[in-house]
């Protein structure tokens, strides 16, 4: 990681010395570290959503008592 204490940004049309770290500075960071909480809450909505389908899935089988119909469609598929 490479570190510039005097990295060059025009702030409100004039000239800062700030800190960088690869080249970002804070606010770069800080907005790159809030897209990835935005896409990581999408991809935790997914998740969620994939699990509630083969929740629904396995309590189909268990209703329906074809239980061992259900596990063995992997082996079926794959096996």
């Amino acid at each position: 990681m490479e570190i510039n204490r005097n990295a060059i940004r025009i702030i409100n049309g004039m000239e800062h010395k700030v800190t960088t770290a690869d080249g970002l500075d804070r606010c770069q960071i800080n907005t790159r570290l809030h897209y990835l909480n935005v896409e990581m809450d999408k991809l935790k909505a997914k998740q969620a959503r994939l699990i509630a389908c083969r929740d629904a899935i396995d309590r189909e089988c268990e209703r329906m008592e074809q239980a061992e119909n259900c596990d063995n469609l992997f082996e079926q598929m794959f096996g």
